[in-house]
């Protein structure tokens, strides 16, 4: 009983406390609201249904009224519920009704950045780029809470080296440093972290 308490009281610690849950609703051929801006651990519940499928798209589909599915992406024809999550952090969301996108039926979620930089002291080690996608004030917060080596490389869709942006000793703690966009592609790339305690990886895209 007592070791099932603390579990509770551990899996809630990590839970954040002011999560809210928003609504998108469908409203003729809008959404409403089809402009929102949410925090890492907030939920999104998107209406979609078989006459307004609902399709997640990329930043250059988005503003062109296109439905091309984002590679990864979610779709549905039902409502969706979409859990905010720390790699979402200081990214854009944007998604679109595929078959009613020329009216102009989209809509998009723009995730803060504060609560997910904040949340990766929470981890062993992770990292966040903000904003995503990527502009020319964008940086790289790397966290880790154990000194060794930390390596971060950027890699094309493909999964080809396009640069190393990290590979240096660490001491435990939180810094950032500068990720400018302005000499790269436009499109999806890879971000792959690598520490002594393991390893992970997060998508970015470059417009």
């Amino acid at each position: 009983m007592k070791k099932n308490l603390l579990l509770t009281f551990f899996l809630f610690s990590l839970t954040p406390l002011f999560a809210t849950n928003y609504n998108v609703d469908i409203n003729g051929f809008t959404y409403s609201p089809d402009d929102l801006v949410v925090n890492v651990g907030d939920v999104v519940i998107i209406e979609a249904e078989s006459f307004h499928p609902l399709q997640q798209v990329d930043a250059s589909t988005w503003g062109n009224n296109g439905n091309t599915p984002l590679s990864g992406g979610f779709s549905s024809t039902s409502p969706y519920t979409l859990t905010i999550t720390a790699g979402m952090a200081g990214s854009t969301i944007y998604y679109v009704c595929a078959a009613h996108v020329s009216s102009g039926m989209k809509g998009k979620i723009t995730v803060n950045v504060t609560s997910s930089v904040s949340d990766n002291r929470l981890l062993d080690y992770n990292f966040t780029v903000f904003p995503n996608p990527v502009t020319n004030n964008s940086w790289l917060n790397i966290s880790t809470k154990k000194p060794g080596k930390v390596s971060v490389t950027l890699y094309d869709i493909t999964g080809k080296v396009v640069q190393h942006l990290v590979d240096m000793n660490v001491q435990p703690g939180e810094f950032n440093i500068p990720f400018k966009g302005i000499n790269l592609q436009k499109g999806t790339y890879i971000v792959r972290m690598r520490t002594s305690m393991g390893s992970l990886q997060k998508q970015i895209i470059v417009y």
